[in-house]
């Protein structure tokens, strides 16, 4: 082989050794994010369906919203069964209501039992009818101002179905 010739070979051998190095560094940070997502997911808590909502107030008693999380998107219903204001600003609004979630995967209805006070409330309850019918249920909602309601107010919150709290 000819100087020439050397000096070709190095250049290509130089370039293929880089190629190769950058190739092996992109299929390390595709395997290191694609375990980054298996990862968060793995940390998630699977002993509980997370379902999310956002509802409104149509007329009282009747409510109405969207749902997503584990149900999927959907729609919400509902209904105020009992209402008791606080007498206080530090007593809670205590409310029994029925939620309903039609979701695209599953659809299930719980009672609740709602404490309100100020803008935010704790939701405890039971699925009485549709997926994991008789597990406990437990959640928050905070009010906020929305378009989708007649009169501009909303209630956006999770509402998680406990796995294997059964009564």
């Amino acid at each position: 082989m000819g100087p020439a010739r050397i000096g070709t070979v190095a250049r290509f051998t130089s370039f293929g050794t880089r190629a190769m190095a950058l190739t092996g560094a992109v299929v390390l940070l595709a395997l290191s994010v694609g375990t980054g997502v298996a990862s968060a997911d793995a940390h998630r808590n699977h002993s509980a369906a997370e379902n999310t909502f956002t509802k409104w107030i149509t007329t009282f008693p009747a409510m109405a919203g969207v749902v997503g999380g584990d149900v999927g998107a959907g729609a919400f219903v509902g209904e105020i069964l009992s209402y008791t204001p606080g007498n206080a600003p530090a007593d809670p609004t205590v409310i029994e209501a029925r939620y309903q979630f039609d979701g695209s995967r599953h659809s299930f209805t719980a009672l609740v039992h709602v404490e309100q006070t100020g803008l935010s409330a704790v939701v405890t309850g039971v699925v009485t009818e549709g997926w994991l019918r008789g597990n406990a249920v437990s959640g928050t909602y905070m009010q906020i101002a929305c378009a989708d309601s007649p009169n501009g107010t909303c209630f956006r919150g999770a509402l998680d179905v406990l796995r294997g709290a059964a009564d």
